[in-house]
């Protein structure tokens, strides 16, 4: 295996998104190898169809398997488009901003629970190497190289489907403790605004 290859994947309760590609976060588990052929995950003898349905709300993503699958599918539909079936790989996840500081190792060590690993998606053999893990605040990372042009007062507001995680910016600085995630989405701050 070459130089480790940095994926990233936002776990989202709607969604799981990379740089290439996007796919509903549901996962359905077969005993048998299913009729369909796209989307099929057969990891540890078990099949899975993934981009079905969505995730429930939970505010620890490492409570079952089920986020581990679906980051093993957002690596091989990445890595698919490369058409790389071996690699090593550095991760760079994210959490809501106010769940970091509590779940950051458990959550990296969730990803990283093991070292290397062995897994069919789509008909593929997939041989990767999970050599580290970054995880980072979700949303903060898409302004974070350019925090100096923030002087002044600004919010940061990463609205998904499931959670709305919000940041306040003094003079290029977060402030963390004005900083918190809401359990509401898109559809619900629809509404409110409507109020």
């Amino acid at each position: 295996m070459t130089e480790p290859i940095t994926i990233g994947v936002d776990h989202g309760y709607t969604a799981m998104k990379t740089a290439h590609c996007s796919f509903p976060s549901g996962l359905a588990e077969y005993e048998h190898e299913p009729y369909t052929q796209k989307n099929v995950l057969c990891y540890d003898g078990k099949y899975y169809v993934v981009g079905s349905g969505r995730q429930p709300l939970q505010q620890d993503k490492t409570v079952d398997e089920n986020y581990y699958l679906l980051t093993l599918a957002a690596i091989a539909k990445e890595l698919e488009q490369y058409r790389l079936f071996t690699a090593s790989l550095c991760l760079s996840v994210g959490l809501p901003l106010s769940w970091v500081g509590s779940q950051r190792e458990s959550f990296r060590q969730y990803l990283m629970q093991n070292e290397t690993i062995r897994f069919r998606f789509n008909g593929n053999l997939f041989q990767l190497r999970i050599v580290g893990c970054k995880v980072y605040p979700q949303g903060y990372a898409a302004i974070v190289q350019q925090l100096a042009d923030f002087e002044g007062e600004h919010l940061l507001a990463d609205i998904g489907n499931g959670t709305m995680n919000l940041l306040y910016l003094t003079d290029s600085q977060p402030q963390e403790s004005r900083c918190w995630t809401e359990k509401i989405g898109v559809n619900q701050c629809m509404i409110r605004a409507k109020e």
